[in-house]
């Protein structure tokens, strides 16, 4: 007498097939099976079929890296703190974005008004170069001159 194999639907086939590539994507994880082994352990084709396997199904990364789940913080009072201190220097950082802005408007400002009094008063109210300080040239040159 032969035995009968029972005949599942391939929507169950395709759940056991996912539950079973699931099953050793958790066992390489949980235990650190190197992946030649597991290629040999379970009879799975090759190395690239199980690596596949695990970029869908594990928690590790593209690179083969282990990515853990971030714990939720038992210190709320840190993260409150934290997120305050972010959000005080987010608002100095606008604060100083601002401040840069209005002095580079008055810089204008006063930029015009010189030229202003230049044009119309004949009055040159930019500053004069003291003698000495500009690179080439010396009190004794000036002098000479």
């Amino acid at each position: 007498m032969k035995k009968r194999r029972s005949k599942t639907s391939p929507t169950e086939s395709r759940s056991l097939n996912e539950s079973f590539k699931k099953l050793i994507v958790s066992r390489i994880e949980k235990h650190g099976i190197e992946l030649d082994d597991a290629v040999q352990r379970y009879h799975i084709r090759n190395k690239s079929i199980l690596i596949e396997w695990i970029r869908k199904y594990g928690i590790f990364d593209v690179d083969y890296i282990v990515v853990q789940p971030m714990k939720p913080s038992k210190d709320t009072s840190e993260v409150k703190k934290l997120k305050e201190l972010l959000k005080a220097k987010d608002d100095e950082i606008t604060r100083l974005k601002k401040e840069a802005h209005l002095n580079r408007q008055r810089e204008i400002m006063v930029e015009a008004i010189i030229e202003v009094v230049k044009e119309d008063y004949n009055i040159d109210l930019s500053k004069k170069a003291i003698p000495g300080l500009l690179k080439g040239t010396s009190s004794k040159e000036e002098k000479e001159e």
